[in-house]
């Protein structure tokens, strides 16, 4: 696509958290990127990467967009500390948090951005309201082209062989936040290590301290990675704070809703 093509992300901050763990996970991180220079224009991406030592290649895709962030991290994924680092490092308005392996409709991403820096109608938004998963010659066929119209002529009510329904409905994977109003609740709690309740926690906390958090109704596609299914996630935080977190917050008090954003907002103030 030329650059008069591409869609304007009118200078927003997009960030992107991001750890080696499989093949497939690097392969799908580097489509991710490509996708996103294929597509849009003035944006600046932080990937932030966290292990025991950085495995991105910068030189792959000499992308001058992508500021690379590394953190030694020998323990569980910190994906709620990169996100909140990746904040501050921040400077525009409307931040976006993207996933390594997520697509999201092009006009409806931009219609977030739009919606939050000029509209007062919401404080956070999902471009999205379902995730389809991408598997074989459908999801081979985007990892080589880049380009969303693979992905724009199919039908969530028939899909085709290699998509299925991951989520039918979801708030991670692709989220836009004023900043202003993410760092006031306290952004993601990076108590919560690993992938799973991290989204759910954001969302409910959110909720309490007063975000507009609203949805696109239409559907975002995932790249295939591990399991086209999401029970063995569920399972494997079963009994941790991951899981009991997000419930937590419906059955606390207002004060303690309260005191919990002030807490984690401190990782926000200068200094």
């Amino acid at each position: 696509m030329t650059a008069a093509g591409k869609i304007s992300l009118r200078d927003i901050d997009v960030i992107v958290s991001y750890r080696e763990a499989t093949e497939e996970r690097r392969e799908n991180l580097y489509a991710v990127l490509a996708h996103l220079d294929h597509t849009y224009t003035d944006y600046r991406l932080w990937l932030m990467e966290a292990a025991a030592a950085p495995r991105f290649d910068w030189q792959r895709l000499h992308d001058p967009k992508i500021r690379h962030v590394f953190v030694h991290h020998d323990g569980p994924f910190p994906k709620s500390m990169l996100y909140n680092t990746g904040v501050r490092l921040a400077r525009s308005p409307v931040v976006c948090f993207h996933d390594a392996d997520s697509i999201a409709q092009p006009q409806s991403l931009r219609g977030c951005v739009d919606a939050l820096l000029d509209g007062d109608a919401s404080d956070a938004l999902c471009p999205y309201w379902n995730v389809i998963n991408v598997t074989g010659e459908l999801k081979q066929s985007f990892m080589e082209t880049h380009d969303y119209a693979r992905f724009a002529s199919i039908d969530p009510q028939q899909l085709p062989a290699d998509a299925g329904v991951l989520y039918s409905n979801a708030n991670g994977g692709v989220v836009l936040f004023k900043r202003s109003e993410y760092i006031r609740v306290g952004g993601y709690n990076a108590r919560l290590e690993g992938w799973g309740g991290e989204d759910d926690e954001l969302l409910r906390r959110a909720g309490r301290m007063g975000v507009r958090w609203h949805s696109f109704t239409v559907p975002m596609f995932h790249l295939h990675h591990d399991s086209g299914s999401r029970d063995a996630l569920i399972e494997s935080i079963r009994d941790t704070e991951n899981l009991r977190a997000p419930r937590a917050i419906e059955t606390m008090s207002q004060e303690e809703v309260e005191a919990l954003a002030r807490e984690l907002a401190a990782f926000f103030e200068p200094g």
